[in-house]
């Protein structure tokens, strides 16, 4: 059902309905107040024939001589006595019967007019008659109903003689005459009724209309904003001019912003995708398909994701739309080139997630400088190394010559030999150690990733420590875990075993103390802090902890905490160190956790 069809029904019930209940109400005001005035006049009548009556019946009887006739006689003189005056009166009144009971009598001693209801005149009314009540309470009483002479509106009025009451007057008139009389009014006011229905409808039906055909236009004009969404709605008359203003001004603002989202998103040098919550690509702009000439707004738009994209781009839309999350940078081979694309949602006002938006960036230039960088501070790196390492081997070198240039004295005692061989054993093995050491942190190994718990690899070492005899370390988790990251298991082992020595050796130095590992989850990463209460590092040292080649330990190669501090670093990852000279070493380690780290070089 049409709009318009809808209103001017709805339009009709409004009116019809609030009169119909008004022509009742008035109809039903008009009859009382007819029927108001119909009992005064006859309660007047009734009145008037009570006047008349000057004494009691009794007192007509006594003057006819019939105080002691029979009742029929009494009633006969009563009759002849009264019936003038009922004739009277109720020739007055055209349809109007009127006339007096005696209650000592129990009968009816006039009705007029008499011509009429002469017949009645000695009856007696019913037990239930309304005039019954009259004569018993004194009081008047109208009564509607069919009595004696029918269907009749019946005013009756005491007729009290020194306190008693002696019998009722009545005044009645049909119902149908009443009715009759009442009709031509009721005519007149539904006439009235309807007139006013039909001026009411033609004027808001002309009314209505006209507001339809505004709205009418107003709809035609939003829905030709689906085609040209810049052109404005034509301006009506009245007060509905004020939402086609509205509305042309959201057309502006809209188109403003539109404009200026088209501006930053076209300015922007990175590739930017929108995608619908439906997968369904609804953006892209002018650097993305730099980046991927083989598309275009007409094969890409509307189009769903899965069907145009490979397998990288794919899993990255698919990651972005389906987790909470926003999707974690990842790198995508592409035709040579090297693509880094993370993805975020797309969040209305209200809160509502309406899909996803991804971000694109050749990144190949910046990959191959950062390796060319990388080997260039390796470079650097192994240079200044190789200063320290002439240093740190030519001691040991120097050793090993004056016991060998010793062991080929004559003379030497067994006991003598078996030193110096020890002495040269034990240089030897230091040079060798810092060749390993040079060579692990010189070295490009690439990671082996995998999910790891990073309390199963802390265990295992705590396990197989070799340094712990003067103090076991002990581990505590603040978070339940599990501790999940995405790592070189080999690697972080290697970490672990660095420094879990560094700490055994620190309370080692000191004489007693305690090693404790603390687990717990971080924002978006894992925290490891490894806690002795050794004998600590000097402040002028802290700096300097970590470099190659600088240790504190008057045997340490200067190593171990550089190649940790790269492996972590490889992994995303971050090494720090707190201490107190004397009192404790904290060292905090940072691990992305699982699904936040990506293989790079170490």
């Amino acid at each position: 059902m049409k709009l318009t069809t809808r209103l001017l029904i709805l339009l009709f019930l409004s009116v019809l309905v609030p009169l119909l209940g008004l022509s009742f109400l008035l109809r039903d005001e008009v009859t009382a107040s007819i029927l108001k005035e119909k009992e005064d006049k006859l309660f007047g009548l009734a009145r008037q024939l009570d006047r008349h009556l000057s004494g009691t019946f009794e007192d007509i009887l006594r003057e006819e001589g019939a105080l002691d006739a029979p009742r029929d006689r009494k009633i006969e003189v009563l009759n002849k006595r009264l019936r003038e005056i009922t004739d009277f009166v109720a020739s007055g009144n055209d349809g109007v019967g009127v006339g007096y009971y005696s209650r000592d009598l129990d009968a009816i001693l006039t009705y007029g007019p008499s011509d009429q209801f002469q017949y009645t005149v000695g009856q007696a009314i019913s037990r239930s008659h309304r005039g019954r009540e009259v004569m018993d309470t004194g009081r008047p009483l109208v009564q509607q109903g069919h009595l004696v002479r029918g269907n009749i509106l019946n005013c009756m009025w005491p007729v009290i003689r020194e306190g008693r009451t002696i019998g009722y007057i009545w005044s009645n008139e049909t119902v149908d005459q009443i009715s009759s009389q009442l009709a031509p009014i009721l005519r007149r006011v539904y006439g009235i009724v309807l007139l006013i229905f039909l001026l009411i409808y033609a004027s808001v039906t002309v009314s209505t209309q006209t507001l339809l055909d505004k709205i009418y236009r107003i709809k035609k004009g939003i829905e030709g904003l689906f085609e040209a969404p810049t052109r404005h709605i034509p301006p009506v008359r009245g007060e509905l001019s004020v939402i086609v203003q509205t509305i042309n001004e959201l057309v502006d603002n809209m188109n403003l912003i539109k404009c200026y989202n088209k501006s930053i998103l076209e300015g922007v040098s990175d590739g930017v995708l929108a995608v619908s919550l439906d997968g369904r690509v609804s953006r892209a702009n002018r650097a993305f398909y730099r980046l991927f000439p083989e598309h275009s707004d007409a094969t890409l738009l509307g189009r769903e994701a899965r069907e145009v994209f490979g397998p990288g781009i794919r899993g990255l839309i698919e990651s972005g739309l389906d987790e909470p999350e926003p999707a974690p940078a990842r790198e995508i081979p592409a035709d040579g080139r090297i693509l880094e694309a993370y993805g975020n949602r797309m969040i209305g006002e209200d809160g509502e997630r309406l899909g996803a938006v991804f971000v694109f960036r050749d990144v190949t230039l910046a990959r191959r400088y950062d390796r060319e960088v990388q080997e260039k501070e390796r470079a650097v790196a192994l240079g200044r190394m190789a200063l320290g390492v002439v240093h740190e081997v030519k001691n040991p070198l120097t050793s090993v010559k004056g016991f060998a240039q010793l062991l080929q004295r004559p003379g030497i005692g067994e006991e003598k030999k078996a030193e110096y061989v020890r002495l040269i054993d034990s240089e030897l093995n230091r040079v060798n150690r810092l060749l390993n050491e040079m060579l692990a942190y010189g070295g490009t190994s690439r990671l082996e990733l995998r999910d790891c718990d990073l309390r199963s690899i802390l265990e295992d070492r705590v396990e197989n420590c070799e340094w712990c005899a003067s103090a076991r370390p002990e581990i505590r988790a603040r978070t339940p875990g599990p501790f999940l990251a995405r790592a070189d298991a080999f690697k972080l082992a290697q970490v672990f075993d660095n420094l879990l020595k560094n700490s055994s050796e620190a309370v080692a130095a000191k004489g007693a103390g305690r090693v404790v590992a603390i687990l717990r989850e971080g924002q978006g990463d894992i925290v490891l802090d490894f806690v002795d209460t050794g004998c600590g590092i000097r402040s002028e040292d802290l700096d300097k902890i970590g470099s190659p080649l600088f240790s504190t330990k008057r045997d340490g190669a200067g190593l171990g905490l550089a190649i940790s501090r790269k492996i972590l670093e490889a992994h995303g990852g971050s090494l720090s160190i707190q201490s107190r000279q004397g009192f404790y070493t904290k060292v905090r380690l940072r691990l992305p956790r699982a699904g936040a780290a990506r293989a790079v070089p170490a």
